[in-house]
């Protein structure tokens, strides 16, 4: 079981929940970050902008507003200096905050981002994907627990989603890997995956041969890990950058 806040969690007995347990145990270190994907304002984005433009010497656009502009400083975030990263962390979430173009949170991330994370000096913690890993889920419910992106690229669907198809060796990756972010559904309802017909026609259009087609489709979706028990609380959930961890595993 696992507590974060008042949210109690219980992981599924599966491949990659197992796989994730192990590795949480191995790190023996609590998240340090949550974050959410509600709507950002205009001037708090612009800033980003500015700051990123300033140290790095970007050339965004201060207020873009086509998915053309967001690929575009995906691929200078994807490039950016590895010692210096951790500056553009805040400005890279936004970023994906801003092109899912929400009003309203759908998830929140406990993310291990100052530890451990992509964009730190310190080397980021995963393990490989198990060839035995289960199919990702084709649908995700509110209040279930799935796996965050490992990668500071994309994925194959949100290239194809995006039209982000120039560069695809260095922004394409499948989600190989286990890292120890974890995201929870708080959104109401059911979300589909039914991208799987379109992401076969992008692969052969692109003429993808980093990784086959076979596994692109078996990592489309959600690699759901568990759920949270007490959804009532979901119901109520206010942000806060305060994070009280606890896990407790049976042997």
């Amino acid at each position: 079981m696992l507590k974060i806040n008042n949210l109690e969690i219980k992981l599924n007995d599966s491949v990659v929940a197992n796989k994730w347990k192990e590795l949480h145990t191995s790190l023996n270190i609590a998240p340090d970050e949550l974050l959410d994907d509600a709507e950002i304002s205009d001037e708090t984005f612009t800033a980003q902008i500015k700051k990123a433009n300033s140290l790095f010497g970007f050339n965004w656009p201060t207020n873009p507003v086509t998915q053309e502009d967001y690929n575009k400083m995906h691929k200078d975030i994807e490039t950016a200096p590895k010692d210096k990263a951790d500056i553009i962390q805040s400005i890279h979430h936004k970023l994906h905050v801003r092109e899912s173009g929400g009003k309203r949170p759908t998830q929140i991330q406990i993310a291990w981002t100052k530890s451990l994370g992509q964009f730190y000096k310190k080397k980021a913690i995963f393990k490989e994907m198990p060839a035995d890993a289960e199919p990702f889920a084709k649908q995700i419910k509110f209040g279930e627990v799935f796996l965050g992106y490992p990668h500071v690229g994309k994925s194959p669907e949100s290239c194809m989603l995006h039209e982000d198809n120039q560069k695809l060796e260095q922004t394409c990756r499948l989600h190989n890997r286990i890292g120890p972010d974890i995201i929870i559904r708080i959104a109401p309802g059911t979300h589909y995956c039914d991208t799987d017909k379109k992401l076969e026609q992008w692969y052969d259009k692109n003429k993808i041969d980093m990784f086959s087609k076979e596994d692109m489709l078996k990592y489309n979706g959600w690699s759901v890990i568990g759920e949270v028990v007490n959804k009532d609380e979901l119901q109520r959930y206010e942000f806060t950058s305060t994070i009280n961890f606890h896990s407790e595993f049976s042997k």
